[in-house]
């Protein structure tokens, strides 16, 4: 594991330089639910990254816990620290950001460590990451306002389709893990239908548990 730290450096470098884009985002008054899709895509390029340059899930499980960790401490001690993609930008009750990478552990977990399939895992964060980070752009292009809403929701399937399509085999079982985020993403969430449930903690749980079960059955 020591010859990959240069790896864990850049992409922890990349998670946090998508952090520093958000706040500057944020500052430019360019609305919260827009700046924080920029944490999102860094998020999602680190994970996908680990998948690429890591021989084991290990350092990739590290580095979800360091940033939930330094996101959740943030959130306490100093808010305005990570206000693009939460903190000061959001009420202090919403913790999307620190839910992203906690998602994230069990998954890793079972997933790439225990199954070892690290792309079909790592795709269950991109859902979350990419998948959301577009219904996000899209719903503020159409609505703006951060709304649930049909044309998010179809931008944010054709997303995860992509994602499901390039890193899951069979693509059905993918396409149904998409379509189990796709639902997710709207039924959850502070303006979604089931407020207590985060979407970011929810999005890699349910089409985690969707895929990693189908092929359970199939005996994959």
């Amino acid at each position: 594991m020591g010859q990959e730290i240069p790896f864990v450096v850049l992409i922890a470098g990349a998670g946090l330089v998508g952090l520093w884009i958000s706040n500057i985002l944020f500052d430019l008054k360019v609305p919260h639910y827009v700046s924080r899709k920029i944490g999102h895509s860094a998020g999602g390029l680190g994970f996908l990254l680990c998948a690429l340059l890591f021989s084991s899930g290990w350092w990739a499980l590290i580095i979800a816990a360091a940033f939930a960790l330094m996101l959740g401490g943030a959130r306490y001690v100093r808010p305005t620290t990570f206000r693009g993609v939460g903190g000061s930008g959001r009420p202090r009750e919403v913790m999307a950001e620190v839910w992203f990478p906690m998602a994230a552990i069990p998954v890793i977990g079972v997933g790439w460590i225990w199954l070892d399939k690290p792309l079909v895992a790592i795709s269950c964060i991109l859902f979350m990451a990419w998948g959301d980070m577009v219904t996000g752009i899209v719903r503020s292009q159409v609505y703006g306002r951060p709304v649930k809403g049909l044309w998010g929701s179809v931008a944010m399937l054709a997303t995860c389709l992509v994602i499901a399509g390039a890193f899951i085999q069979p693509f059905w079982v993918g396409a149904v893990g998409a379509v189990v985020a796709t639902i997710t993403e709207w039924a959850c969430g502070d303006v979604g239908l089931i407020k207590c449930l985060d979407d970011n903690l929810m999005i890699p749980l349910t089409s985690a548990a969707t895929i990693f079960g189908i092929l359970a059955l199939m005996g994959g």
